[in-house]
């Protein structure tokens, strides 16, 4: 009996070790970029010793979630039970801020896992769902109808989302506490702002074309990539993946785009680089809508695990972000005749709840009506000129 609890105890103390080590590799390198060898290598264990704890690096993610989800629901349990006191977005932002390694990893994983082929992808959804449901019942409190609650919530963790993916890009620049705390303030201050009378109705689109069909091979190679990084992430796709998807043999392929690298230069440029016309925080909402499904999710990933600062995409996805910080700066500044500093603020705050909002709509596209929760986002509202509907699928 002493050899199996000394035999239970260094196991279960190996599997720590693995899931501390996979934590760290996760932050540094991305889920898809940590292959299980590297995780054995960094916990000082063999391949095969890794392997007797865990089958798949599937495994070791739901593990690792699980414990970070178990760690969160005992801080929020004893923060619940301290007298009562309601829940605080922006008290949990600081204990996330203050918890080791939590903003990368939620941030990567929450990117990463929009596609339902990740294994992370019902563990997110049924995360973000709590975090709904949590809201509702403490903003509910504060009067409004049902549909006005949880659009204010979801604009909060809209919001919450996408300030933690600008914080990466932009290390001690966005205070993600303060402006969750100024918002709760607003909404105890001036109340809950009401929900349009019934969802924007989406126009009918037109079926996208297949990535198949005979189109000059380079569209195909860039459309067949997206749809492939929306799956699977840069470092998941292989060339062979994307020939066989844009239907080219891989000496097609290759004139295209001679390296892995040459291909996401080549998609970055096409399909996430700001059009001449994006002036406006609401011409570039309206292309962010106006956008099929498939591009919208690869730009999600890409930005999500673009978030460290060794992949090839960083540098691009850091001047994309600040590129709609400044330009949405300065038309308030030009618009709303605020300062510098407090545009700077509100652009922070749009920009995060359109970039929340639409990964919130990959996980829930029937749940969220993504021109409203951003649309409102903006001092302007209506003067945006967003067009109706979200991307299509």
């Amino acid at each position: 009996m002493a050899m199996k609890r000394g035999s239970y105890r260094t196991g279960r103390e190996r599997v720590e070790r693995i899931l501390d080590a996979s934590h760290e590799l996760f932050i540094s390198t991305g889920y898809r970029a940590t292959s299980l060898r590297d995780i054995a290598a960094a916990s000082g264990i063999s391949h095969p010793a890794l392997l007797r704890h865990f089958a798949s690096k599937g495994e070791i993610l739901t593990a690792l979630v699980a414990r970070l989800e178990r760690e969160h629901g005992e801080w929020l349990a004893t923060a619940a039970a301290d007298g009562g006191r309601p829940f605080s977005a922006a008290e949990l932002a600081r204990h996330n801020d203050a918890t080791p390694g939590w903003i990368p990893l939620f941030t990567a994983l929450l990117g990463e896992a929009t596609s339902p082929e990740h294994p992370g992808h019902e563990l997110m959804r049924r995360h973000l769902r709590a975090g709904t449901r949590l809201g509702v019942r403490q903003f509910g409190t504060r009067g409004g109808d049902e549909r006005s609650v949880k659009l204010a919530v979801q604009r909060l963790g809209a919001a919450w989302d996408g300030l933690q993916i600008l914080s990466l890009y932009f290390p001690g620049r966005i205070d993600i506490p303060g402006q969750l705390a100024a918002y709760e303030d607003d909404l105890r201050t001036n109340g809950l702002p009401p929900a349009p009378t019934a969802p924007t109705p989406e126009p009918a689109r037109a079926v996208e074309a297949d990535a198949r069909s005979e189109r000059p091979p380079r569209a195909r190679a860039v459309e067949a990539a997206a749809r492939l990084y929306a799956r699977h992430g840069y470092h998941g796709t292989t060339m062979q993946a994307v020939a066989e998807e844009a239907a080219l043999t891989k000496a097609a392929l290759v004139h295209v785009a001679p390296t892995k690298r040459a291909l996401l230069d080549l998609v970055v440029a096409e399909l996430f680089t700001p059009a001449p016309n994006e002036t406006d925080p609401g011409s570039r909402l309206q292309a962010l809508l106006d956008r099929p499904r498939w591009q919208a999710a690869a730009e999600v990933v890409l930005m999500c695990e673009a978030t460290v600062p060794s992949h090839p995409a960083h540098r691009h996805m850091a001047r994309r972000l600040e590129y709609s910080l400044s330009s949405t700066a300065r038309q308030l500044v030009a618009s709303e005749r605020l300062s510098e500093e407090e545009a700077d603020t509100m652009a922070q705050w749009a920009v995060a709840v359109a970039l929340g909002g639409l990964i919130a709509w990959l996980y829930e596209p029937d749940d969220v009506d993504l021109r409203t929760l951003i649309e409102g986002a903006l001092p302007a509202g209506p003067r945006t000129g967003l067009a109706s509907g979200a991307p299509t699928n």
